[in-house]
């Protein structure tokens, strides 16, 4: 089995999208990195559009892919239930703020899914650290 690793070749093009829940609402945490790279184990090399004009969403592929790094997070949004007050938002902004994960969890909130999306040009290597697909070759 050959090690693949997937990476974003612009900055402030990966994502991570986590979705909390709680007595049947839900909060969508999305949080833009200026890089990211993800791996995977697969005996023939991943068939991926590494042009990536849309987005490429891991969770979605047909591949097994295991986070390796998002780094340097440099912005994040959060999209709430339409009937959450804002005194409740700010609640739990704060706590995020103070805790991240703990802070949701004292709260009652749960992190059950997190999605990664990877925008524009990839770069896809193989186990040896060579360049075997690239989305931007300038």
């Amino acid at each position: 089995m050959a090690t693949w690793t997937l990476k974003t070749q612009h900055k402030k093009n990966a994502v991570e999208k986590q979705f909390w829940y709680k007595d049947g609402e839900t909060i969508i945490r999305t949080e833009g990195y200026r890089w990211g790279e993800f791996y995977c184990e697969n005996d023939e090399q991943p068939e991926i559009d590494v042009v990536n004009e849309d987005e490429y969403n891991l969770d979605e592929s047909d591949y097994d892919w295991e986070l390796v790094t998002l780094d340097d997070g440099c912005w994040a949004e959060w999209d709430w239930p339409a009937d959450m007050t804002e005194e409740e938002q700010d609640k739990i902004m704060e706590a995020w703020e103070e805790n991240y994960f703990e802070g949701m969890e004292e709260l009652g909130w749960s992190c059950d899914d997190t999605e990664y999306i990877l925008l524009g040009p990839l770069e896809l290597t193989d186990e040896d650290g060579n360049v075997v697909a690239q989305g931007d070759a300038s």
